[in-house]
């Protein structure tokens, strides 16, 4: 767009000089920071541990609550280049943090988490559960097509979190290996390049408002419509030949609350079987094959 950066070695190291000195704002900031992602790396098998905290419980901090503890510290931690000041200010925090960004991030978590609370995604899985019917390779370039489109208006994360519960739910209702559904779906997720909001770096580029969305559409849907048609058959190659996603629904998948392991032999997909699953009805002691044969799995 007409914008020219000369960067040389001069330039960085006048840019360098105008920093200053290291003074000791900067080494709280960077000690909060090294405690915050040992706060990450820890939380785990440490903080979330009884048998370390107690009596305290501990057991409800997640990595967000890490995160806002070391955001809060900045507040409190008194500056010293600037006397009587903490190390960020909320005047600070207002001028320069992106709150734009943070809406837009929070709101698709707060989507996906929505869908799973209120059980959309299993009924929306039962439904969709026809298109498996439409062959694997015309399965993984819808899916691959419909998530890369998705992802544009949520970031990839929050597309998973949506997508693939409800993936799941059309591979437990009709007993089909779950990588053929999972697989595409979750490469799909980082097909993002078209808007702002489909991934982090995009949302960060667009803050600058140095690009504006008709620059992000005229360069990413070229790259939206490669990644569709070649990240399909690459899925496609790369699922039979590395996951074996032709093969019978794996016991593995085979979660308790929708589906039954049981001893039934049979050809599916021309592969022999000796046992395979079997999804729930919703009849007490009653469940579907994959050939659609309904076996009651309580009999002796």
């Amino acid at each position: 767009r007409g914008i020219q950066l000369e960067l040389d070695s001069d330039s960085v190291k006048v840019a360098y000089t105008a920093l200053g000195p290291f003074n000791r704002d900067e080494l709280a900031v960077a000690l909060i920071q090294l405690i915050q992602f040992v706060g990450f790396l820890i939380r785990t098998d440490v903080i979330n541990n009884p048998d370390i905290t107690s009596p305290a419980d501990l057991q409800g901090v997640n990595d967000a609550t890490i995160a806002c503890g070391a955001a809060l510290l900045l507040f409190f931690v008194p500056s010293v280049k600037r006397p009587g000041e903490p190390l960020l200010t909320w005047e600070q925090a207002q001028q320069h943090l992106p709150w734009g960004v943070l809406v837009l991030m929070g709101g698709g978590a707060a989507i996906a988490r929505g869908f799973e609370d209120s059980q959309l995604t299993k009924y929306i899985g039962q439904k969709l559960a026809t298109t498996v019917s439409m062959g694997r390779f015309g399965l993984t370039f819808f899916l691959v097509t419909i998530v890369c489109l998705l992802t544009e208006v949520t970031s990839n994360t929050a597309t998973a979190n949506i997508i693939l519960p409800i993936l799941a739910s059309v591979a437990a209702e009709t007993l089909t290996h779950p990588l053929a559904l999972l697989l595409p779906a979750t490469v799909a997720c980082s097909f993002a390049f078209m808007l702002p909001a489909a991934t982090p770096p995009n949302s960060v580029v667009f803050a600058t408002r140095r690009l504006s969305i008709r620059d992000f559409l005229k360069a990413g849907i070229i790259l939206n419509l490669l990644a569709s048609v070649f990240g399909s058959v690459l899925i496609y190659l790369m699922g039979s030949a590395v996951y074996g996603v032709d093969d019978p629904f794996p016991e593995w998948a085979c979660q308790k609350k929708a589906c039954r392991w049981v001893s039934v032999p049979g050809s599916i997909n021309g592969v022999q079987v000796s046992s395979q699953a079997c999804a729930l009805t919703g009849v007490v002691g009653v469940c579907r094959l994959v050939d659609g044969t309904l076996w009651n799995f309580t009999a002796p």
